[in-house]
């Protein structure tokens, strides 16, 4: 009965984690992307710039 217990404390924790890692997989990157987006339009920019002529 404890083996069983143990196993479903394990599982339960196992579940738990993958969420919160699956949650800090996205966020995390995502607060590196807002801190480069402007060294990346520096170096690759989105649009070419039209000259006032």
């Amino acid at each position: 009965m404890n083996a069983l217990l143990d196993l479903a404390i394990t599982a339960i924790s196992l579940i738990f984690l993958t969420i919160l890692l699956t949650i800090a997989g996205v966020a995390i990157p995502g607060l590196f992307m807002a801190a480069a987006a402007p060294w990346l339009d520096w170096i690759i920019p989105a649009r070419k710039k039209k000259d006032a002529a």
